[in-house]
């Protein structure tokens, strides 16, 4: 694939965070994306962040906005989304610093009709800190992550090691996480982007991933390059056992459209 990868990196009122994930980006071995950020509702200071950072920044960034009404993170990417021009998407969070190669890695696995789900690796509370304090960006060399795991700043180095390529297809919604998912534009399009029927935390990447796979979509694996995910406290589960029963009656359903998705945003609504 050749075309521009829209980057959408979602985030919430964490601008030290936004901060080293931006640096990360401005690091990579490939500068053929744009990024869009969904920002769920932050205050000012991470729109000034993102104003400044803009200036310089090797890529375009575009900051997609909505009010904050708690935690409503399938909204803001449908909103991010109908902004989005490019043929292919990579989905990751504000609190996952990319690996240098992983919008090369992306693009070169890119396949037709295929999902690709990347792992992460946890970072300490202590190191995050420090990586906040000190605004650096880990170097991704094997010495810096043997010293960082004898510390137990890193949780494990394997997946750091191994060369980057595609798992056979997995037919299970196991192991889904929001740190980085890639496919194709239209797919996301097709089954009517993110259900904003799953509010508060928890599941709306599963639901996602879920409508995709009974859509026909293949869902593969990334090998090697992870994301650095940083530690911070837990969001609230108030609302996840409502969202695991949306989840579960999707998937007894084989549903594979949003019930409140991308066609049901206002015309005359922007973010």
């Amino acid at each position: 694939m050749n075309d521009s990868i829209a980057v959408i990196i979602s985030t919430y009122n964490n601008p030290d965070f936004l901060s080293l994930v931006l640096a990360a980006y401005a690091k990579q071995s490939d500068y053929h994306f744009n990024i869009y950020i969904a920002d769920d509702g932050s205050d000012t200071s991470t729109h000034n962040l993102i104003e400044q950072t803009s200036r310089d920044f090797p890529v375009k960034i575009q900051h997609v906005w909505h009010e904050d009404q708690g935690f409503r993170k399938a909204r803001i990417h449908n909103l991010t989304l109908q902004h989005v021009k490019e043929d292919y998407v990579l989905l990751t969070d504000g609190d996952c610093i990319p690996h240098p190669h992983l919008i090369a890695t992306h693009r070169r696995l890119a396949q037709e009709g295929t999902l690709i789900c990347g792992s992460r690796i946890l970072l300490s509370r202590a190191y995050t800190e420090h990586l906040c304090q000190t605004k650096d960006i880990p170097s991704f060399t094997a010495l810096h992550y043997i010293k960082n795991r004898l510390k137990n700043n890193i949780n494990r180095m394997f997946p750091l090691f191994l060369p980057a390529h595609l798992s056979a297809v997995k037919k299970r919604l196991s192991g889904i996480h929001g740190c980085h998912i890639s496919c194709h534009t239209k797919h996301l399009l097709h089954i009517n982007g993110f259900d904003e029927s799953f509010e508060g935390w928890g599941r709306e990447d599963s639901d996602l991933v879920a409508r995709l796979l009974h859509s026909g979509i293949q869902r593969k694996n990334l090998r090697g390059t992870p994301v650095l995910h940083l530690w911070h406290e837990e969001n609230s589960r108030s609302h996840l056992n409502n969202n695991d029963v949306l989840l579960q009656t999707c998937l007894d359903e084989k549903r594979q459209q949003s019930l409140r998705g991308i066609r049901e945003l206002s015309d005359k609504e922007e973010p």
